[in-house]
């Protein structure tokens, strides 16, 4: 199956997003305000942004994506901050995202670290055929989710090669798959679970971050994977239920030849 036909299968026509580490001085840079994700939707109509230290004006933006290593300077405290907060005057209010301040300071700790390499910058553009990038990002409704994560697993004998994270949209989304390009064994990310940047996201919308080359073994492999089995009957139609589908036909080794038990099987 080509990358068109995968496009097409999890109708994901306008929902990839390539992230790249870059030379800030081969680029031209852009500028942003606030959150990132709120430019997510403009990446995904067309355009590009290339961001280096200083390029967004969120606080968290640099040390979340991994421009930068140190702890954020927030106001009052880091690990004030995402746990109770602070009553001192111009202190943000606290997320309450963690118990305690040293809990939240002992997280940033655990957070990989140099994972830019010899780049200074990050580019976010559209994924298009053939592009090489460090991760690519896919914005999902649970079915489509259902079908990567799958898909991802299909060559892998692991079942936990697709990992959760409580920690910033930017930091799951960027961070942590930029760190999983050195591991023997690269995990995919559920992203797009940040409480601070959900109300950016659709609300039945999830997204998934893999690296550039564990992405391009999801499509060598989709030629012969559960695309082909009546088990993704169902969810191909309910995800492709405004479309007239031809219904496929199976083999009777897969159960569905007309005779077979589960040929009409729409479970």
């Amino acid at each position: 199956m080509s990358y068109g036909e995968l496009i097409k299968e999890l109708k994901l026509d306008g929902r990839l997003m390539a992230i790249t580490r870059v030379r800030s001085q081969e680029e031209e840079l852009s500028d942003a305000f606030g959150c990132v994700y709120k430019l997510i939707p403009k990446v995904l109509a067309g355009e590009t942004f290339i961001f280096s230290k200083g390029g967004c004006s969120c606080s968290g933006f640099d040390h979340n994506t991994g421009l930068r290593d140190d702890m954020p300077q927030t106001p009052g405290g880091f690990g004030i901050f995402l746990s109770r907060g602070s009553d001192q005057q111009w202190t943000p209010p606290g997320e309450k995202f963690k118990c305690d301040p040293e809990t939240a300071e002992a997280m940033w700790d655990c957070l990989p670290k140099e994972v830019m390499g010899d780049r200074d910058a990050l580019k976010f553009e559209p994924y298009r055929e053939g592009m090489e990038p460090d991760i690519v990002v896919a914005f999902c409704n649970p079915d489509q989710l259902s079908a990567l994560i799958v898909l991802h697993g299909y060559d892998k004998p692991e079942y936990d090669r697709v990992i959760a994270t409580t920690l910033s949209g930017c930091a799951s989304m960027v961070r942590i798959p930029l760190s999983e390009l050195g591991r023997d064994k690269p995990r995919a990310v559920i992203t797009g679970t940040d409480l601070a940047a959900r109300k950016f996201v659709d609300e039945g919308e999830l997204a998934f971050a893999v690296t550039g080359p564990e992405f391009d073994k999801m499509l060598a492999v989709t030629g012969e994977c559960f695309f082909h089995s009546p088990v993704w009957k169902p969810v191909r139609n309910r995800l492709r239920k405004d479309e007239h589908l031809e219904d496929p036909k199976f083999t009777i080794l897969s159960g569905g030849s007309g005779r077979g038990r589960h040929a009409d099987d729409d479970r």
